[in-house]
């Protein structure tokens, strides 16, 4: 990795998760490591070791007098130094995070991982697969149908291939992810446990392996291998070389420029997506190849940045070749051109096409500039005109006028069918069937194939075709025009035909983005640009993203990718929930890609869990309006600024009008048409089609109606389900342009192509509250009491009774710990008795929240309780106070139990709750020395009703949910699955 940047004295590298930061401190933490990059020796950066810090290395740097930044420091045998910024925070923070934190090797993998000493269990868990663990069947929204619920069904998704908890271990997963993860019985929960992983490379394989790789193809792909020796006396050396590793460039990038200091300072993401390389998609970028090569993959996996690191490799390899990256649309060439700034600001793209650099236009402007200008790059446009239009003339240059096919139509139309009077009709085929086979008479045009064309033609109707274009061909020629189909075939033609003469083409190297979308004509002219050899054609596509035309074969066109094709399948951009609502839109529905081939997106993933899409429907388009309208300002209140928010509408007319009644509406907007490429300040509001290839925070999809959403009447019957799919595709690339919130607004009938969501539980009904008091309500008062008095009581009353249980104590203090024992539970007994009379619950309990869980975890560390946890909510506000209150009744009695029958061990708690996956709930402790098979019990009560095991059995089993209970290799470990609702 480091031989792929020039050299900073010293360097600076970035984990690619870095605490976000408050504004008001950015500039400041900015200008830190700014001059760390410049002069780590500044007195005035107070670059210091800390005192009890696990990790030698580990430094703090001075940003203001209350923060301060993290790093790790190493220099080893090397002249300069490599500091890796970990964060800034507040004084106090900096110093506790600074002591716990490590920077080391991975043994099992070899790659560079930062972690927390004060988060990890220093002994291995034990292997599931000696857990009793039961599935409830009805964990998710989805319900399987009596003919797919089997085994598979309920099998953990990881087992289902294979994957073993001593194979995860292998490749270096921490044990409590590796002990979850293998018990994720569907992609959500995998998913889930995978975000959580403690680094990006065990994240992306369990990500890999839950799509069915193997652990062999995730030891290739990142180059795992165990340190031989063992990691114990490592030195600098050995974390720099780590650092070099696949696995590790996942997980820390070097900073080049300022630009990337930036973006590390100010975007929560940096790295994700605008400059960093996953080392699969570094590989397409910098491999040598020898022929068109494609690359395919879904919305937001990252084509269009290789392509750009593609790009810049070939002219750093190749000064002087002539490079051209191209697109279709000026949009999306604008965003390359910005992307190849922020990539690389040294690199000036050429001025001209055919001058050594980079070369950055759309495909139609780079036709237009060989059709115009063919005498600067020796072209004979009067032979090529022969061969495409049929005859020698000079007048190509124009554009032609959009009204002449309606001309043509009312000059020569007469023979036509009704069906056929379709100018959608005619345009497609003249473009993908007259143009690219450069037909000139009716006679060929009479035999001619037409693959890919929907609707089949007689005889007599090929007839009826050739008159109208007959009468387009005569009137354009009279106006001195050709339309873009014509210009691109006009310059392949005549570009192969200099090349067939000794002539040199106008590229070496040529590299097209969203090629789903090319005509046949525009195909044949990329081929044309370069001459076939190393490295000539490079395309990415994805035809899922098919909006504009319908589908082509690249090799109907001259561009042969047979055994030169790969796809991509993680995703950068689109949390899991958007990217799952999106493909849902394409459900069912067959696309080929550019080799004929169906595209399969079943292993496609996403690096990022976000919340669920917001579905609005309202009966009129005002109510939809005003829904919408409150979104956007929930959004913008939250701080998400208003230039990371996108307004997406099916038509220009409705874009333009939603522009206008926002910004009237104080919601500041602006239309974003082509040539637009800023709207600092302003949400940007736009058609579908103008959002492909750009990416936003938020997104609100506006109008996604029935009738929005269905092909025009007038289309062909035959060429309607091309029409359809458009449609799904249009969709797609739409909900795809976020990156964290989607919300989708209709009014009156929904569009048929969106999917249905996935039920969300009802919230749960609360009393309305009584005030009283200082508290806001009684239940408040309740549980304030319990949580302190009833708490200290049962601290004093289990103190005693681990005394109790002891018999290597005396005897006579025994009886005394016994007696204060039982002295306690009668007044806690009391407690219970006088807090009834606050509780306003139905069940006469006062409601909990796992809100009140967390603050039970906190407070038993406060007190000294050796605790590891790892807990990870989604929308637990959703949760019925039954389920918190039984989760919080089972860890309270497991906590309990353990501090009673093996005090001071460590214990460790594992909660996973979301609606989607339900409840998973994992505590464990070594054994005293000694203890037996049998288990240990309580006669403490809890919280919530319940006592020992059975009370534990009895929360989880009432709620549908199952639990386990026993001692596994050493530990006694209890595992309760509880579902949502």
């Amino acid at each position: 990795m480091t031989g792929s940047y020039p050299r900073i004295v010293p360097q600076v590298i970035i984990p690619s998760e870095v605490p976000s930061l408050d504004g008001s401190i950015r500039s400041q933490a900015y200008a830190f490591i700014d001059k760390l990059r410049k002069n780590d020796t500044l007195p005035g950066l107070h670059i210091e070791p800390i005192e009890l810090a696990a990790d030698k290395n580990v430094r703090t740097g001075r940003v203001n007098r209350f923060w301060r930044a993290v790093l790790i420091k190493l220099t080893g045998s090397h002249e300069e130094s490599r500091y890796i910024y970990l964060g800034t925070f507040p004084h106090d923070e900096a110093i506790a995070y600074a002591r716990n934190v490590v920077f080391q090797r991975n043994p099992r993998s070899g790659s560079a991982e930062v972690i927390r000493v004060d988060l990890v269990d220093a002994a291995p868990r034990p292997a599931p697969s000696s857990y009793r663990i039961e599935r409830h069947a009805a964990t998710r929204t989805e319900v399987a149908s009596s003919d797919t619920v089997s085994g598979a069904a309920t099998t953990p998704v990881l087992q289902r291939h294979g994957t073993t908890f001593e194979d995860l271990l292998d490749i270096g997963v921490a044990a409590p992810i590796a002990h979850e993860a293998v018990l994720a019985a569907d992609p959500d929960r995998l998913l889930e446990v995978a975000m959580a992983a403690p680094s990006a490379f065990q994240t992306d394989a369990l990500l890999m392996l839950g799509d069915g790789s193997t652990i062999a193809q995730v030891r290739a792909a990142y180059d795992v291998r165990p340190v031989e020796g063992g990691t114990e006396n490592d030195t600098e050396d050995d974390l720099i070389e780590a650092l070099d590793r696949p696995a590790s460039q996942l997980e820390f990038t070097y900073l080049v420029d300022d630009d990337d200091l930036r973006a590390a300072i100010e975007d929560e993401n940096f790295a994700r997506w605008r400059v960093f390389l996953h080392p699969q998609q570094r590989a397409y970028a910098e491999a040598r190849t020898n022929g068109a090569f494609r690359l395919s993959g879904g919305a937001g996996t990252g084509k269009t940045v290789v392509l750009l690191h593609r790009a810049r490799h070939l002219h750093r390899a190749y000064p002087a070749a002539r490079i051209v990256l191209t697109t279709y649309n000026t949009t999306l060439a604008a965003a390359l051109r910005a992307g190849l700034r922020a990539l690389d600001k040294n690199i000036r793209p050429a001025e001209q096409l055919g001058d050594p650099g980079i070369y950055i236009c759309t495909i139609d402007s780079a036709s237009w500039t060989l059709v115009t200008q063919a005498g600067r790059f020796g072209l004979d446009m009067h032979g090529a005109a022969g061969q495409v239009l049929g005859e020698r003339r000079s007048g190509v240059v124009q554009a032609a006028d959009p009204g002449l096919w309606e001309a043509a139509l009312g000059r020569a139309g007469g023979r036509l069918p009704d069906l056929l009077r379709n100018v959608d009709f005619l345009e497609t085929e003249y473009g993908y069937v007259v143009v690219p086979g450069q037909i000139v008479s009716r006679d060929q045009y009479l035999v001619a194939r037409r693959p890919g064309r929907g609707v089949s033609l007689g005889r007599s109707q090929r007839h009826a075709v050739w008159d109208v274009i007959e009468a387009y061909r005569a009137l354009s020629a009279q106006a001195g025009a050709t339309d873009y189909d014509e210009k691109a075939m006009l310059a392949a033609a005549a570009l192969d035909s200099a090349a067939g003469s000794g002539g040199r083409r106008v590229a070496d190297h040529v590299l097209a983005d969203e090629a789903q979308d090319f005509t046949p004509s525009r195909l044949l002219l990329l081929r044309a640009l370069a001459g076939t050899g190393p490295n000539d054609l490079f395309l990415a596509e994805d035809s899922q993203q098919r909006i504009y035309r319908p589908r082509t074969v690249l090799s109907r066109y001259g561009i042969r990718v047979t055994g030169r094709s790969r796809r991509l399948q993680l995703n950068y951009r689109t949390t899991a929930q958007n990217l799952d609502y999106a493909t849902g839109i394409l459900s069912g529905q067959e696309t080929a890609d550019l080799e004929d081939a169906g595209v399969d997106d079943s292993a496609m993933r996403s690096a990022r869990s976000g919340p669920r899409p917001l579905m609005i429907g309202r009966g009129t388009r005002d109510e939809a309006y005003d829904a919408g309208a409150e979104t956007l300002r929930g959004w913008l209140a939250d701080g998400t600024p208003p230039e990371t928010i996108a307004v997406l509408a099916r038509t220009r007319a409705q874009a333009t009008w939603l522009a206008r009644r926002l910004d009237d509406d104080g919601i500041p907007s602006r239309f974003v048409d082509k040539g637009v490429e800023s709207w600092g300040g302003r949400v940007a509001t736009m058609t579908m089609h103008r959002a492909k290839g750009m990416e936003f925070r938020n997104v609100l999809l506006f109008g996604a109606t029935a009738a929005a959403t269905r092909p025009d009447a007038r289309v062909p019957e035959g060429d309607r389900p091309e029409a359809l799919q458009r449609e799904r595709a249009l969709l797609y690339v739409a909900a795809t342009r976020a990156r964290d919130h989607l919300a989708v607004v209709w009014d009156g009938e929904k569009s048929a192509l969106l999917p249905e969501p996935a039920a969300l539980p009802e919230p749960a009904v609360v009393a309305a509250p009584e005030t009283g008091g200082g508290y806001t309500d009684r239940d408040e008062l309740a549980r304030e009491i319990h949580d302190t008095v009833g708490q200290s009581f049962a601290h004093i009353a289990l103190t005693a009774s681990v005394v109790e249980v002891d018999e290597s104590a005396v005897p006579a203090i025994r009886e005394q710990m016994a007696s204060i024992r039982s002295t306690v539970q009668r007044g806690r007994e009391q407690l219970h008795d006088l807090l009834a009379e606050l509780r306003t619950g139905a069940d006469g309990h006062a409601p909990v929240s796992f809100d009140d869980l967390t603050r039970l975890l906190a407070r038993f560390k406060n007190e000294g309780v050796r605790i590891s946890s790892n807990v990870s909510l989604s929308e637990s506000e959703t949760a019925s106070a039954a389920l918190a209150q039984a989760c919080y009744g089972i860890v309270q009695e497991s906590v309990t139990n353990a501090m009673k029958y093996a005090a001071d061990s460590p214990i460790d708690i594992t909660l996973r709750a979301a609606p989607s996956t339900g409840v998973t709930l994992v505590v464990f402790n070594p054994l005293a020395a000694g203890a037996g098979d049998g288990g240990p019990g309580s006669d403490g009560s809890v919280r919530g009703g319940g006592s020992g095991l059975s009370g534990m059995a009895e929360r989880a089993e009432s709620l549908g949910g199952t639990f386990s209970a026993e001692v596994v290799a050493g530990r006694f470990v209890v595992d309760a699955r509880i579902p949502w609702s």
